[in-house]
């Protein structure tokens, strides 16, 4: 597992080494997302890397000064495998506890997760993540249009300040 801040040694081999990893995929539905174009890694302050799998930390200027960890999220699907037990990988809390500290190191307040479904994933895996993580029944804006369930964990703050769809 590495984690590489943007810019630093390491950052463009970083990319590649992406680039080369979703240069093949299938012509499903999330191609487009996952394609090196649809990554939008202009936005991306950091990225971890470890042998099948990347995702960033990434920032708009939707969230303040809060990022978005485990951004992009992708594991070629040699290296997917099923889990009945629910439990995070390993290689995911490892993802995670590098992320918080490059975000710490960037200077953001907080980091989320966002997923477009229901929070009942993040119910279920903050459990297994030593952080604390705050889980608000109200959707925040990821985009211009869209808005997404977080969980959130304090960084440099203990304030979460970002535009949910409450106002």
């Amino acid at each position: 597992m590495n984690t590489v801040i943007k810019y630093d040694k390491g950052w463009y081999q970083a990319l590649d080494q992406i680039a080369l990893m979703v240069k093949d995929l299938p012509n499903d539905k999330l191609k487009n997302n996952y394609s090196f174009d649809g990554l939008m890694v202009d936005e991306w302050f950091a990225v971890s890397i470890y042998e099948g799998a990347f995702s960033s930390i990434a920032w708009r200027e939707y969230w303040g000064n809060n990022c978005r960890i485990l951004n992009r999220f992708f594991k070629l699907p040699d290296y997917r495998f099923t889990n009945t037990k629910g439990l995070i990988s390993q290689e995911t809390l490892n993802m995670i506890e590098q992320q918080l500290d490059a975000a710490k190191t960037l200077g953001f307040d907080c980091a989320f997760m966002s997923r477009e479904t229901k929070t009942q994933a993040f119910n279920h895996y903050k459990k297994y993540l030593p952080q604390v993580w705050n889980c608000p029944k109200e959707k925040y804006r990821m985009t211009k249009k869209d808005y997404q369930h977080i969980a959130w964990t304090p960084i440099n703050s203990n304030t979460l300040i970002m535009e949910n769809q409450n106002g």
